[in-house]
């Protein structure tokens, strides 16, 4: 049996239009992603911060502002040199000076507390020692105030970020022995 042009031509459309179908539809499904969603649930908390650097005073080097030693960080040194009652001591840069059988040997310097997230206004500062000084000898923060192994206010309501200078001294009566005098001062500052 023969076909004619027409149904041929039919054949040939209907398998062409088949054809387009299928590739339309294998397109599609081919073009299509997998899909798939997540989510990350985040919290932090923000902590106020407190920060205190101690620094040289302007006026270091002249008598009363020995330098400190790795100033600008909160963990320096302060040497005092070496003192006696009836010779003073052996640093320019250090203030001497004796009563009624004491001597003291004092330096300045400056102490810096910043802080960071916090709604505070002003701080304190306190100072304790680490240890407790032989017998007869006394340090001291801006010459009236006797350190003791308890933290001891010295500061009350200071800004922020401003230099406050801090007087270190030590009282020696001149019947204490001759030795070294090794301290460690430690420094708080408390939000108010």
């Amino acid at each position: 049996m023969r076909m004619n042009d027409s149904s041929t031509q039919k054949v040939r459309v209907q398998w062409l239009r088949c054809t387009c179908v299928c590739c339309i539809l294998f397109s599609a499904s081919w073009c299509q992603g997998q899909i798939g969603t997540a989510k990350v649930t985040v919290s932090a908390n923000v902590q106020s911060s407190i920060g205190l650097v101690f620094l040289n005073n302007a006026a270091v080097g002249t008598n009363g502002f020995c330098p400190l030693t790795n100033a600008g960080t909160n963990n320096v040194g302060l040497d005092l040199g070496q003192a006696s009652f009836t010779t003073g001591d052996s640093l320019a840069c250090v203030q001497f000076f004796q009563f009624f059988g004491f001597y003291v040997v004092d330096s300045a310097f400056d102490v810096v507390v910043t802080k960071a997230n916090s709604t505070s206004a002003n701080y304190q500062l306190a100072a304790s020692l680490a240890t407790a000084p032989p017998t007869n000898v006394f340090w001291t923060i801006n010459t009236f105030t006797v350190l003791s192994t308890t933290f001891t206010t010295i500061q009350n309501n200071n800004n922020y970020g401003q230099r406050v200078t801090e007087t270190l001294g030590v009282v020696v009566n001149q019947t204490v022995p001759a030795q070294t005098l090794f301290e460690t001062i430690n420094f708080l500052a408390t939000a108010n």
